[in-house]
């Protein structure tokens, strides 16, 4: 009998990556209620719906709280949250398909990585770098309704794509690449950081196949461009609606990283691989002296196009980690190098030390913060709202709440819909009903209006159709 050989199975990514994704399926079917970003899941899920209940031109998404409006405005390029459609096309609508989907091809891109990694160094250096990506933000923000960690995994499989048409000269792979890295970048623009890893392919490609890719990445730059700033613009002018940060000046961003340079900086380390990550990609620094100039040229670009994108990313950046996640892989092969040059024993619990800081440092964020009472909103508001009846909610601008209300109108704080006259503008509007949440994304007051329901999760006042100035 062949006896199991441990050390065997524990160096393989594919056992880490099963491992992981059965653990991140315990409370995968959760609302979207957990500490981190639900706002952002709500409207991911949002447009998804909105697919299915109203319209599925994918060229014209469209948002809950744009008042009277559509609700059509831009964004980015909405290809995940179409495919959360197609899937409740199938099984139904619920708000846990994009958790999944994310998962999944977040888990192929880390696969995809590992066998990249692999042909540009080792076994070990990609199996360590791959490690370091499992476990960095990716860990938690690939079970997300997100759309980060799932364009950065297209990138990534569409270079493996590439690469292996540079060995095999088939149109298929040129072809695939060319669709996946493209759905990746407009799906988040700032994974072009991410596009970096493309230079030892570029290195390894013949002139005619390095023409191609050339030609290609420069088609995903063109029609990226036209997305994000040409029909993004003309979707907020023409429906009148403005609700995507399309970034700041880099001369107010520099001002607000001087100010809280401690605070952005915590981005690159406690948030993007933990303070065990971070250390090893300093320490990889020590070890590009002898790699191909393919590998310096990937660490820098990605370097600058990483710095390109925090200095646009405004205030955003601290509260957002995100923004630095396409940085993660290149990050990822310099701790990988790191992690080659120690002892097998010392690697071995540098890594226990990767993984631990990895799941336990965000624990909370699997789970419901407070607040889940948000998914019978909808049925609770039911008896006295229809569905088509617009309203108004205090959770000023976070979604969440009104996502589960599954209503259209306006989303605003309590210090608007206490004013008598913001009440008069939004009844001529058409708005029918304030809802005043309690819970966690707002604070309850009383509003001198008929209230017709009230509860321990929100209160629900009628607008009068014609209110006294």
């Amino acid at each position: 009998m062949n006896r199991i050989d441990l050390g065997k199975i524990l160096g393989d990514i594919r056992f880490w990556l099963g491992i992981t994704f059965l653990h991140r399926l315990i409370t995968i079917t959760q609302p979207p209620l957990e500490v981190a970003h639900s706002w952002r899941q709500t409207m991911v899920n949002m447009v998804a719906r909105n697919f299915l209940q109203v319209d599925a031109n994918i060229f014209y998404p469209r948002i809950d709280m744009g008042g009277e409006l559509s609700g059509i405005t831009g964004m980015e390029f909405p290809f995940f949250n179409y495919l959360i459609y197609l899937f409740s096309s199938v099984f139904g609508y619920d708000h846990w398909y994009g958790r999944l989907i994310n998962l999944a091809v977040s888990s192929f891109g880390i696969l995809a990585f590992h066998d990249y990694a692999k042909k540009l160094f080792d076994r070990r250096i990609s199996f360590m770098s791959s490690m370091v990506i499992l476990f960095s933000i990716f860990y938690y923000y690939s079970r997300k309704a997100m759309t980060d960690t799932f364009s950065i995994s297209l990138v990534l499989i569409g270079i493996l794509l590439w690469w292996m048409y540079t060995e095999r000269g088939r149109w298929y792979h040129y072809l695939l690449g060319f669709l996946t890295i493209l759905l990746g970048v407009l799906g988040k623009l700032p994974v072009i950081i991410t596009l970096a890893l493309l230079w030892p392919v570029l290195y390894k490609a013949s002139s005619n196949q390095r023409f191609k890719i050339i030609a290609a990445v420069f088609i995903v730059g063109v029609l990226s461009a036209l997305w994000y700033f040409t029909w993004v613009p003309h979707l907020k002018a023409t429906y009148g609606l403005d609700r995507y940060f399309m970034g700041d000046s880099i001369s107010a961003t520099a001002s607000f990283i001087l100010e809280n340079f401690n605070q952005v900086s915590r981005a690159f380390y406690w948030k993007a691989v933990g303070y065990s990550g971070a250390l090893l990609t300093l320490a990889g620094l020590f070890f590009i002296r002898d790699k191909s100039q393919a590998f310096k040229l990937t660490l820098l670009s990605g370097t600058l196009l990483m710095l390109l994108v925090l200095f646009k990313s405004g205030d955003r950046f601290y509260d957002h980690p995100y923004y630095v996640a396409p940085f993660i892989p290149i990050m990822a092969l310099l701790a990988g190098l790191a992690l080659n040059s120690l002892p097998k024993r010392w690697a071995l619990f540098a890594v226990l030390v990767l993984l631990s800081e990895g799941v336990f440092s965000r624990w909370s964020d699997q789970f419901i913060k407070k607040g889940k009472e948000y998914v019978e909103l909808e049925d609770r508001l039911a008896p006295y709202v229809n569905t088509n009846d617009l309203i108004a909610m205090n959770t000023i601008k976070n979604p969440t709440a009104f996502y589960f209300a599954n209503r259209k109108g306006w989303v605003t704080g309590n210090w608007n819909l206490k004013k008598p006259e913001y009440q008069r503008e939004i009844a001529e509007a058409g708005c029918k009903y304030i809802v005043i949440c309690k819970v966690r994304f707002a604070k309850e007051i009383e509003l001198e209006l008929p209230l017709i329901y009230e509860d321990d999760l929100f209160a629900l006042y009628a607008l009068p159709e014609n209110l006294s100035p």
